[in-house]
């Protein structure tokens, strides 16, 4: 950022900001306690943007067990349990920050998951497996944007399908035709084909998985801002390997 008592700077900015780090300080501040809500304004629904100062007291996961509720009434954003989630004292609270990237959190949480279901990945390949397929073998419902893992389906402990593999799911290149059924062998050539590009963008960064580990698990000083780049890289990289696992679990099982 630069300067912000440059001549190109509004006068209201400069009074608000005599300099730039003061100024970078409360951007973070507003960005990381700002939550984006649905209004209703007389008869129309608008996108609203509400400040909450105790913001981030509240955690995220894609699987929380509080959500947040605007009292229409007194005008107040209250902090509610989801149905069927206890929460006893000293117990965490979680929200959930709705669909996004890791670099998206990063940039204005400090924080990335390696299995954030939203996370997503470019292929080049002109290869692509069978939708419902992929889905079906492990036990994935919902559409695109709701795709959740139907746990009720699964025999026994199952703790490979997370976040993870609901990414994989929307990221890989898929086809659908209708009624029309994936062929096995023709499924396993196009898993195959990603699965090397997947191998292939591993293979392309600098460090491995382990090494990434062992920079965070070591004693020495890291710097805040180096801990958080090596966790995102790492991050995308156990995605990556996640996608390979699942695609040989696809390749084991696909049936029709």
């Amino acid at each position: 950022m630069g300067n912000v008592q440059h001549k190109t700077i509004p006068l209201k900015l400069k009074r608000l900001a005599p300099d730039h780090v003061r100024f970078l300080w409360a951007l973070s501040i507003v960005q990381s306690r700002s939550v984006n809500l649905k209004l209703r304004m007389g008869a129309f629904i608008q996108d609203a943007n509400v400040l909450a100062p105790y913001a981030d007291m509240l955690n995220h996961s894609p699987d929380a067990n509080c959500f947040l509720h605007w009292r229409f009434k007194d005008r107040m954003l209250e902090v509610m349990i989801k149905a069927g989630h206890a929460i006893k004292k000293g117990d965490e609270m979680t929200i959930d920050y709705m669909s996004g990237v890791n670099s998206s959190f990063m940039e204005r949480y400090g924080f990335s998951s390696p299995t954030n279901p939203w996370e997503l990945l470019n292929f080049s390949s002109d290869a692509k497996i069978h939708l419902d397929s992929f889905l079906s073998v492990f036990n994935i419902a919902g559409l695109h944007d709701e795709l959740y893992h139907n746990s009720a389906l699964t025999l026994g402990e199952n703790t490979f399908v997370d976040g993870g593999v609901v990414a994989a799911a929307r990221t890989l290149p898929t086809w659908s035709d209708g009624d029309v059924p994936a062929i096995p062998s023709v499924e396993r050539k196009s898993a195959q084909a990603l699965q090397e590009e997947c191998q292939t963008m591993l293979e392309s960064f600098s460090t491995t998985i382990q090494q990434d580990q062992d920079i965070l698990d070591s004693d020495g000083h890291i710097r805040r801002t180096r801990e958080i780049a090596i966790k995102y890289r790492l991050h995308r990289k156990l995605l990556l390997q996640k996608i390979i696992d699942a695609l040989d679990i696809y390749q084991d099982r696909i049936l029709f």
